[in-house]
């Protein structure tokens, strides 16, 4: 009665749906995410410069890249290091805990969101 067991789900079985863009780096193995300086138009109007981007550059690695661009609201991070895992082999071992940090960070910031 007092201790009630929680639902406790298994984030391998989240799908990640990603709430900003990207731009392909120049060496075609990474990419940058394209970070929006302020959520509100009112702020970028007045505050950014016109001579300065809207967004804040975050590039990625190789193993980033591949798994952003994974990201595509139907995979599920278990499905995304199956892939990994068969594109990279043993060099992106331990390939399950990388990943759930990765898109574990990635939601901190709010640059992912996730559907159960």
């Amino acid at each position: 009665m007092f201790f009630k067991k929680k639902n406790k789900e298994n984030f391998l079985d989240f799908i990640p749906i990603a709430k900003v863009n990207y731009k392909q780096n120049e060496d075609l193995e990474s990419i940058s995410l394209l970070i929006p300086r302020f959520r509100s138009e009112f702020m970028l109007k007045y505050f950014v410069p016109s001579n300065k981007s809207k967004y804040i550059n975050a590039n990625l690695d190789k193993f980033g890249s591949y798994a952003f661009i994974s990201v595509d609201g139907q995979k599920s991070i278990l499905k995304i290091c199956e892939d990994m895992k068969e594109h990279f082999g043993e060099e992106v071992e331990p390939v399950y805990e990388r990943v759930s940090k990765f898109f574990g960070h990635l939601y901190r910031y709010k640059l992912i969101d996730f559907v159960k």
